[in-house]
């Protein structure tokens, strides 16, 4: 199965593209008509009785007009939307929003906004528009305003209908279109881009389903601008995809848009009829960004003299580097607020930032790396996308799909990457939204791309546990348990202890034990030393009384249950790193009991050589010892592995469930 986000994309230059011709596409319903016939939905497999809306037709396109302000283009955007109403959970589809963005005279407009219901009432279709003066705007952030509606008398059964055109004068990117919508199926969606031969754009291809029309046609346009009146050859490109059922999302799946059927537009170049310019390549961008006022000549050395007396009070005199690059990073990680920001640009001076201690992401690193730099410390930054924010592709530079930015630090030989946004984060260690594929070194002597795979993170868990018999009270067994995370699980214990408290923390943990176990001694150790896991630790007793006791030794482990549900899966498995977690148990035999049954012993394979499960035990006279180690290789498992994969966790799960059987002694 292939998923065209998987790196795959199509340089779209619209002055090169291949001439074709084809009939003209034609949508197979006329909005603003809406018959008695309409309301009923011919047959289809993605309508059944848990579907709540369908998405009649979907149709969208851009064309670019002459801007009168400028001797340059802005464009139009258009789109019509039916949908169907079939249950109340949907009504909510009534409700729209459009974003305009821009200020003054470069602002979005909105344009032709038409939008009604119908309702079939006595067999006779009922349309009811929406009044104009019931749309509203709401001022959302500084260039950002949302245009609301809500369709009026909408009910089960309805047919929704509107249609709107945006004006802007901004390029750049052209909008984002879904062939696939959340929880609701599509029957038709129709997706028109003509883009003039001087204007050259990359274009991101998203999903798995295969396009109904994809066709390409040349035609001419003419351009009426502020002071000429340009004739310009034009690509017109046509998607259409049909009956497209609905993104539903799964378990261990970063992010959907990654695999939602959807297509994107980034500018790669303009052409004026003289000279193509346009950053198309790293090494533009690089040099780009190195003289940015907001990105790369604060952190110049020249740019961040107003930190030198900072970096010294907050480093040791005389001490080596790397003494040195902890405590700024230490100072910076305990004494600064991170504010939420996607933005990849420093928002304030430095001196302004070090002197609030606040700023976000983008500014804490930044000043990090510049604060490094003074200590002579070789560092620059590193963009990249997020887990929540979908990928980015390494062969072209697509600045919008990029929202985070941390350091790379390198000496003696050794590269190492900080993040001094997350309070709890140790150093040398990076989130886990940060692994996420590729992303770019931003340096006059180091600019690269790195890539930041979840299937390199090294983590492994271990737990063990001891249970004797009580020396003070007959027919009691005591234990101790203990579970010592890998490091991005102790960042999460750290980070949820901090946020909850301890004694949430263990309320959490320890509710899968009955009535009949009692929890006492309990606690975390190493909490404050981040870069070290953490070590987390109770004890535990009950009594044995039963004449045949059934004991499950597995008391600490978080496959209680399969993750995987679903008897299929159309995406592939993401996990946050390849799993490796051991679990050791010792428990004497309690006293007055014999060993009735036990487990046997098993080593099973996934896939050959991609992982394994291991439960082996071991009885001696008066003691029993399990050991357990499960094993995946990798993160990353395709849909075609899914079955297989979730068939290795059910094992896993029924294993790890079965019993030590004790009978009480005659």
């Amino acid at each position: 199965m292939k998923y065209l986000s998987r790196g795959a994309f199509l340089l779209y230059l619209s002055m090169n593209s291949i001439s074709s011709a084809f009939s003209q596409e034609v949508v197979p319903l006329t909005f603003g008509k809406v018959a008695a016939k309409d309301f009923t939905l011919s047959a289809t497999n993605l309508i059944d009785s848990n579907t709540n809306a369908v998405v009649i037709a979907d149709v969208g396109g851009i064309n670019f007009i002459g801007n009168k302000d400028n001797n340059w283009v802005s464009y139009v955007f258009k789109q019509n939307m039916r949908i169907k109403i079939l249950k109340r959970q949907a009504l909510d589809l009534a409700t729209v929003q459009v974003l305009l963005r821009g200020n003054g005279k470069y602002a979005d407009r909105i344009d032709s906004l038409q939008a009604s219901t119908y309702n079939l009432e006595n067999g006779q279709v009922v349309e009811t528009k929406l009044n104009l003066q019931d749309v509203y705007r709401d001022t959302l952030n500084r260039g950002t305003v949302a245009v609301k509606f809500s369709l009026p008398a909408v009910k089960e059964g309805s047919i929704i209908e509107y249609t709107y055109k945006t004006i802007t004068h901004r390029f750049r990117h052209l909008p984002y279109w879904n062939f696939q919508h959340y929880y609701y199926p599509c029957l038709y969606n129709k997706y028109e881009v003509a883009i003039p031969n001087m204007l050259g754009y990359l274009t991101l291809l998203h999903g798995r389903d295969s396009f109904a029309v994809n066709k390409l046609e040349k035609t001419k346009e003419r351009y009426v601008m502020s002071t000429v009146d340009v004739k310009a050859e034009v690509t017109k490109h046509t998607w259409v995809m049909k009956n497209i059922p609905p993104f539903k999302t799964e378990p261990f799946l970063k992010h959907p848009y990654n695999y939602m059927d959807a297509i994107e537009f980034y500018l790669l170049q303009t052409y004026n009829g003289d000279e193509v310019s346009g950053n198309t390549n790293w090494t533009a961008i690089n040099k780009e960004l190195l003289e940015d006022e907001d990105f790369g000549q604060p952190i110049s050395l020249d740019g961040s003299t107003s930190l030198v007396n900072t970096v010294e009070r907050v480093t040791t005199p005389h001490a080596g580097y790397m003494q040195s690059a902890r405590e700024i990073y230490a100072y910076i990680r305990d004494n600064f607020t991170c504010v939420p920001s996607d933005y990849t640009y420093i928002t304030d001076a430095l001196y302004n930032i070090n002197k609030k201690k606040k700023g976000t992401a983008t500014d804490l690193n930044m000043l990090l790396v510049a604060m490094l730099r003074q200590k002579s410390i070789n560092a620059s930054p590193v963009l990249l996308s997020t887990t929540e924010y979908g990928t980015n592709p390494a062969d072209y530079p697509v600045l919008e799909k990029m929202n985070y930015v941390i350091c790379m630090m390198k000496m003696g030989g050794e590269t190492i990457y900080l993040d001094a946004s997350r309070p709890m984060l140790g150093f040398g260690k990076l989130p886990l939204d940060c692994y996420n594929g590729h992303g770019r070194v931003i340096s006059d002597h180091d600019s690269a791309s790195v890539f930041f795979n979840p299937n390199d993170i090294k983590e492994q868990e271990a737990a063990t546990v001891f249970i004797v018999n009580d020396d003070k009270e007959k027919g009691k067994m005591s234990g101790t348990v203990e579970i010592v995370p890998g490091y991005l699980g102790s960042y999460n214990v750290r980070t949820a202890v901090k946020r909850n408290g301890e004694k949430n923390f263990f309320k959490d943990m320890l509710d899968g034990y009955g009535p009949d176990v009692k929890i006492e001694n309990k606690g975390i150790d190493s909490l404050g030393k981040l870069e070290e896991p953490v070590k987390i630790h109770y004890d535990l007793s009950f009594k044995m009384d039963q004449d045949i006791a059934y004991f499950t030794p597995i008391v600490s482990s978080p496959f209680r249950e399969n993750p995987l549900k679903s008897a299929s899966r159309s995406y592939p498995v993401e996990m946050n790193y390849p799993l490796d977690e051991f679990y050791v148990f010792s428990m004497e035999i309690p006293e007055g009991y014999i060993v009735d049954e036990l487990p046997k012993s098993v080593k099973v394979f996934y896939n050959s050589n991609e992982g394994f499960f291991e439960y082996l035990i071991q009885k001696e006279e008066s003691n029993l010892q399990l050991r357990v180690h499960i094993k995946l290789n990798k993160a990353d498992f395709s849909a075609d592995d899914y079955n297989s994969l979730r068939d290795f966790f059910a094992y896993v799960v029924k294993k790890q469930g079965e019993p030590f059987v004790f009978k009480k002694k005659k």
